[in-house]
């Protein structure tokens, strides 16, 4: 019923990590320019390549290598046309590769024309061929058009016609069941089997002389295809076409292992630098959707750590950018105080978030201390700025009664701490019935007080104290003014 056409030159995956997992090489077809990651002292963040790869991790560039930074057990891959999921390499383990996908519905062109590409393969992460079968989503001419195919790499991609001519029907929806399956390392059976509208394809394909597969990997894959001339050497990548979104609803290896976060590594798409697509997280039977588009992430709580670094680290680890502002450079002595976008916000992955980091340090007590300067310098040697308040204008005469933010405090470095300094309260003397005006006044005096005489004060001592104000016994601040009233007696 059905037959294969050539379609277009093919060209293998190559990845800005040169697939280094375990010790792989670059790929020996030409690839279009590698991204600016990759440039000499560029940084790959690989999360967990094992031991031993980065020996192997090229540049594209002859001028130097890569730096590699690994932090767990398998690497989170970025390609330049390749996202999905791959199975570690290991030569001879993988004979099989199966996948249910859904062809995407919702597939948006443009003026521009763009390519995507949704398959099942064997091989082609880290060796020279790859065997694989899948369906291609493209748009040109601002139209979308879809098409089902197979390939022997480095043999041309070959499209499937009925014995009619007519390209094997593909529409929007679809569910697609794509098989590889090694026969021996020269042969390969491909399977695509359209679920919905119920026509199947099988054969068996001869890789090119010269090759044979290795049995080195197993991947579920979306691409952004490749185009080469005539000559197949000059390459280059597609734009993404916007799908929208891809599920695949089962992803096996060998007929019936299931892949795992255990066993398959993530491989994300980046275009000039920027993720491209999202690749969630393998659920049961190694079902997972792949998102056109910079994907997008809850930015964490980092509030309240106290370790700038670490709050960064959270902040990478979401597949975002930290920026640190405020009293970053001064160690981890403080905590971060704010974010921004807020934390719970969501962003577009790669975005940038501020961290605000401030340093604290502790109110110090002041309270009773007698000597308003004293009590200030105290306040400054914590790193506070200072703001008297109260009696502060009357010497030092009184003691601070109250600190505002209260002693014991953590506040941010240089925030300012407002001291009430009180006078110290004193009795008012009786002079009442005192005779001597002079002597009178100096009893008021002595207790810290200021006289000041009234009525017959000016007749000599021929009368007497007759009241005062504030009256006797009263508590007053010290320096407070007290009125004598003296009364010359006929």
């Amino acid at each position: 019923m059905f037959k294969r056409t050539l379609r277009r030159s093919a060209t293998i995956a190559a990845f800005v990590t040169a697939l280094a997992a375990g010790g792989g090489t670059a790929y020996a077809a030409t690839p279009p320019a590698a991204p600016a990651s990759t440039a000499p002292g560029g940084i790959i963040h690989a999360t967990g390549v094992r031991a031993g790869a980065a020996t192997s991790i090229k540049s594209s560039s002859a001028a130097g290598a890569l730096t590699l930074k690994p932090t767990d057990t398998y690497a989170d891959l970025q390609s330049y046309h390749w996202s999905g999921y791959v199975t570690p390499e290991e030569k001879g383990k993988y004979a099989e590769t199966s996948t249910t996908f859904t062809v995407p519905a919702s597939i948006a062109c443009t003026s521009a024309d763009t390519a995507s590409s949704f398959w099942a393969g064997l091989d082609g992460n880290g060796d020279s061929t790859v065997e694989q079968d899948g369906v291609e989503a493209d748009c040109a001419g601002g139209s979308p058009a879809f098409y089902a195919w197979v390939e022997t790499y480095p043999a041309p991609e070959e499209e499937l016609f009925t014995n009619a001519g007519t390209p094997a029907p593909v529409d929007p929806g679809d569910v697609f069941v794509s098989t590889v399956t090694e026969v021996n390392s020269s042969n390969y059976s491909v399977t695509m089997d359209d679920e919905t509208q119920g026509w199947s394809f099988t054969a068996e394909l001869q890789m090119p002389t010269g090759y044979s597969g290795e049995g080195l990997t197993s991947e579920v894959i979306t691409e952004a295809p490749t185009e080469c001339d005539s000559s197949g050497t000059n390459c280059s990548v597609m734009p993404l076409t916007n799908f929208g979104a891809v599920t695949y609803s089962s992803a096996t290896y060998n007929g019936d292992v299931d892949y795992t976060s255990s066993n398959t590594t993530p491989i994300e798409l980046y275009a000039s630098g920027v993720e491209a697509d999202g690749v969630g997280a393998l659920g049961t039977g190694g079902a997972f959707t792949v998102t056109y588009g910079r994907p997008t992430v809850v930015v964490p709580d980092v509030i309240g750590r106290t370790d700038l670094g670490t709050a960064e680290s959270v902040v990478d680890d979401a597949n975002l950018v930290a920026k640190a502002a405020g009293d970053s450079g001064a160690g981890n002595l403080g905590k971060v105080t704010a974010e921004s976008p807020a934390a719970g916000t969501s962003v577009p992955g790669g975005s940038t978030v501020t961290l605000t980091y401030t340093v604290e340090v502790t109110v110090p007590n002041v309270i009773g201390r007698t000597d308003l300067d004293t009590a200030e310098t105290t306040i400054r040697a914590a790193g506070l700025v200072v703001k008297a308040t109260g009696d502060s204008g009357v010497g030092n005469d009184g003691v601070v009664t109250a600190e505002s933010p209260a002693a014991g405090t953590k506040v941010a470095e240089g925030s300012t701490v407002t001291l009430t300094y009180t006078d110290v309260k004193v009795t008012v003397p009786s002079e009442i019935g005192r005779a001597d005006l002079d002597t009178a006044e100096a009893g008021i005096r002595a207790a810290g007080l200021v006289a000041k005489a009234t009525g017959d004060s000016g007749t000599g001592n021929r009368g007497e104290v007759t009241a005062e104000s504030p009256a006797a016994g009263t508590k007053v601040n010290k320096g407070s003014t007290v009125t004598l009233t003296y009364t010359v007696k006929s």
